[in-house]
């Protein structure tokens, strides 16, 4: 990528003058939020005669501690899930085996929680788009696998991956069937940046320095991104690049249409601190010819929260849309915007700190 990769994207994380990315996603993965309520008791003196005089004494009461209930975690069944709505992997407050052996949880939409024993690795996790299927790495099969939650059927991808390829920057972008993916990695020694189909059991190499977007089944679009200093660079393969006037990462998957895709809107000076920061707006752009974009501010998201990522469609006007806390004791929350006004209605709230995946998720 381009040297000035990583402090750009940090500075693109922070959106408006407040540091959102460290309260989102893949940012806010090492605070830990402590909700404990205390009752107080206080001692009244009098003062008098130059002196001071304590009332009689008095029994306090013992401060009360209010928790939320604990979550129940069963294992995850060998089939009979349901489509998920998050999934996430508990914050570590301190480095060592312990804290790298969490495993990843699953929490379905009917709210349900499974722990998968088979993700314990610092690797990732992604859920398709629907929920319906999830993907992760496999310390046992050196591999990324693909598991249908209600059949219970997995497809393990034919590209063999050290875990130290997750052990720095990565990104796996899924198809919506997740069948079909592209795993990337930066910072290490190893590279990859590959299209794997693991039904066809081929992989693809890709350029180096893309980032991945987005993917299509079967033989559809795969979509990837290139920032430089002031601009992007946007490929849909088998087209030419485009060039939009934005640094950014934050684009949502490509729409049904092959085309059309968004973007979060941002402002840029060179003389501000942070430099980028994100305006309220989604930017819709072709992505095969370029031209002309539409931009409208969004509007219905929460007071404190403001826009961080987007992700798949729900259907051919709606775009998922992650909107993070500028105040950490807040929880993130999904929307979805529609295109044409920017009006957004809120989905769900994401449940635990930590790592968090949300289905779709551009990221």
């Amino acid at each position: 990528m381009n040297t000035l990769r990583e402090d750009l994207h940090a500075l693109a994380e922070q959106a408006p003058a407040v540091d959102l990315a460290a309260r989102a996603v893949r940012g806010g993965r090492r605070r830990r939020t402590t909700r404990l309520i205390m009752a107080s008791a206080a001692v009244t003196c009098l003062i008098a005669g130059g002196g001071a005089t304590l009332l009689p004494q008095m029994h306090l009461a013992p401060s009360v501690v209010l928790t939320p209930p604990e979550t129940t975690v069963l294992p995850l069944p060998a089939k009979g899930v349901g489509p998920v709505e998050q999934a996430y992997r508990q914050s570590c407050p301190m480095t060592g085996d312990p804290c790298a052996r969490r495993a990843w949880r699953i929490v379905t939409g009917g709210g349900d929680t499974y722990e998968l024993a088979e993700a314990f690795e610092k690797g990732p996790l992604e859920v398709t788009a629907d929920g319906r299927r999830i993907a992760y790495y496999s310390s046992e099969h050196r591999a990324i696998v693909v598991r249908d939650l209600a059949s219970g059927r997995t497809w393990k991808a034919p590209l063999k991956q050290p875990a130290e390829d997750f052990a720095v920057e990565y990104a796996l972008r899924l198809s919506p069937g997740g069948l079909r993916f592209v795993v990337s990695g930066w910072g290490g020694r190893r590279k990859p940046n590959k299209l794997v189909d693991v039904q066809r059991g081929t992989v693809t190499d890709l350029k180096r320095g893309w980032w991945p977007v987005s993917v299509s089944d079967g033989s559809g679009p795969v979509v990837l991104a290139k920032p430089y200093d002031m601009t992007s660079q946007v490929w849909v393969l088998g087209h030419d690049p485009i060039t939009i006037r934005d640094f950014t990462y934050d684009y949502s998957a490509l729409a049904s249409d092959g085309r059309t895709l968004a973007r979060l809107g941002q402002t840029v000076d060179r003389d501000r601190q942070p430099m980028v920061r994100r305006d309220g707006s989604i930017v819709v752009f072709d992505a095969v010819s370029g031209g002309r974009e539409t931009r409208i501010p969004i509007s219905g998201i929460s007071k404190g929260l403001y826009p961080l990522r987007l992700g798949g469609w729900l259907n051919t006007t709606e775009v998922t849309t992650l909107a993070a806390p500028e105040s950490p004791d807040r929880p993130s929350v999904v929307y979805a915007v529609d295109i044409r006004t920017g009006k957004s209605r809120e989905l769900f709230t994401l449940r635990e700190d930590g790592v968090k995946v949300v289905p779709g998720l551009v990221r």
